[in-house]
């Protein structure tokens, strides 16, 4: 949504182009970003079509995913919102650049002090140059090697998400030292890949690709081109290192493989160029050659979603630092010590508003920063127990009866009654001669041979008594009665055969 030009507060110059005034807001603040200071650019030449170049690069940035979003405002002054003046588009707000862009020079011939933006010129200034301002070369090799990696990433992540730079130069790119950082100025110039097809392209002198000449148009080739020439310009700054466009200065600082790439890159002929991401890698392969850059090989928010006040809990395992930084949406960043490099560890800390926690690891050539997501703080609800005592409900409990045989009896009442046969009544005898004992019981008087005349077993075997029984062998029991039962089968058999035979005669 548009932001009135009245609602800024007072203005104070900054600067001032071919384009436009920017002024510093200092009372005015994004809502939701309170922290962020914001500069006003207004425009005054070509306003309407500025104003259409303004109003797409806002709507990028809107549509971007958080993350993304978040990671352009780090790498470029990008327009965040437009500012109407009686009707119409005047001009946007973009963030100031931050003061560690800049540093101090003192003339050496008047030794007036003065605050200077460290845009990448500065990266192709001579020794002669940097003496005759009281500079010293702030900027080795392995820096400026670190520096230009991120100039090209920078750029490659506008190409991903088919954006296209455009004028690339000196003055459209500043940098930072401890550690190494690269920022994007002049954002409102890029433009969409499609747009970029129908209007003309914005070049500064010394820096035009070879294929604007006949046709002057931006594409993703023009600006490898542009950023080949910075590569080769800001390592060769002695010399005529602002002018120069052979690749063959570089051969004493890359490898064969990168002098090949860097070739292709400055090729006059834009279809040979390489995409922005691979001359990317090769830069950062070069680097990792001769640095050790933060690694953070696992992070993550433990904890997304915590009660307010209580504790968050991050855990991350990093290498080549020797501290992180977490930040949990706009609130301050906090150091933690790394333990051991490379070992997960886990940070707990109090938070009391929601946000997005971000890790980030630095040394002095890189920093590395992860999105772990966003952490959701609750209120818990008061709870008082006294206030609910006498609302909460009483459960009663009859009290049960003892129980006694009696309250069965209206059951067995119904129950009908079992005949159950009686046991015969079995003699008395005593177990210490058991066998011999069942043996007279069961045979008594005769030999083996009379107790076969026997004509039932029920005449023969008459049991003793099962209490008297209780501590006899049970084996020498078993015999005795099987004995019994056989001797009576025996003896019985005669009886049966001549009864069947009868039986049958009668039958006939």
């Amino acid at each position: 949504m548009p932001v009135r030009k009245l609602d800024l507060g007072p203005l104070t110059k900054i600067s001032e182009g071919g384009f436009g005034v920017v002024y510093s807001i200092p009372n005015y603040r994004m809502p939701g970003d309170p922290a962020t200071p914001l500069a006003y650019k207004e425009f005054i030449k070509d306003v309407a079509e500025q104003a259409q170049t303004a109003e797409r690069s806002v709507l990028f940035r809107d549509l971007l995913s958080p993350g993304d979003r978040a990671d352009l405002d780090r790498r470029a002054v990008w327009p965040r919102a437009l500012v109407e003046d009686r009707g119409s588009v005047a001009g946007f707000i973009m963030p100031l650049i931050p003061g560690d862009f800049f540093f101090q020079m003192t003339y050496a011939q008047t030794g007036q002090t003065t605050t200077e933006l460290r845009d990448l010129k500065w990266l192709n200034a001579t020794h002669k140059q940097l003496d005759a301002n009281g500079l010293a070369a702030d900027a080795d090799f392995i820096e400026r090697l670190a520096l230009l990696a991120q100039l090209v990433f920078c750029v490659a992540r506008l190409h991903k998400q088919g954006w296209i730079f455009g004028d690339i130069s000196f003055s459209n790119a500043a940098y930072a030292i401890d550690p190494p950082r690269m920022i994007l100025l002049d954002c409102d110039g890029a433009t969409s890949v499609a747009q970029a097809a129908v209007r003309p392209a914005v070049n500064t002198f010394g820096w035009e690709p070879p294929e604007c000449a006949q046709l002057n148009l931006a594409s993703k080739a023009t600006d490898v081109y542009k950023l080949g020439l910075a590569i080769l310009r800001c390592l060769n700054p002695e010399g005529a290192g602002a002018t120069i466009k052979d690749p063959k200065h570089l051969l004493s600082q890359l490898d064969a493989a990168g002098l090949a790439l860097m070739r292709r890159v400055l090729s006059p002929d834009p279809a040979l160029r390489p995409q922005a991401k691979e001359l990317y890698h090769c830069l950062q392969a070069r680097l990792n050659a001769l640095i050790s850059p933060p690694e953070v090989l696992m992070a993550q928010l433990l904890t997304p979603i915590r009660p307010r006040g209580t504790d968050v809990r991050v855990q991350f395992a990093v290498r080549n630092v020797p501290e992180v930084t977490i930040t949990v949406g706009g609130g301050a960043p906090m150091t933690v010590p790394v333990g051991v490099p490379g070992q997960p560890q886990v940070h707990a800390f109090p938070v009391q508003a929601s946000g997005r926690v971000v890790l980030a690891a630095k040394n002095r050539f890189d920093t590395v920063r992860m999105d772990l997501g966003e952490l959701e703080m609750f209120e818990i609800p008061q709870f008082d127990p006294a206030s609910i005592t006498g609302t909460l409900p009483r459960f009663s409990v009859p009290r049960m009866e003892s129980f006694n045989a009696d309250v069965l009896a209206p059951a067995l009442m119904a129950t009908p009654k079992i005949e159950v046969p009686r046991v015969p009544q079995l003699p008395s005898m005593a177990t210490a001669d058991l066998p011999r004992k069942l043996r007279e019981a069961v045979l008594p008087d005769v030999d083996l041979g009379g107790a076969l005349q026997l004509p039932r077993i029920a005449d023969i075997a008459r049991l003793p008594d099962f209490g008297a029984l209780a501590g006899a062998p049970l084996r020498v029991i078993a015999e005795s009665l099987t004995d019994a039962a056989a001797l009576a089968a025996e003896a019985g058999r005669p009886a049966y055969l001549e009864a069947m035979a009868n039986a049958k005669d009668e039958g006939l």
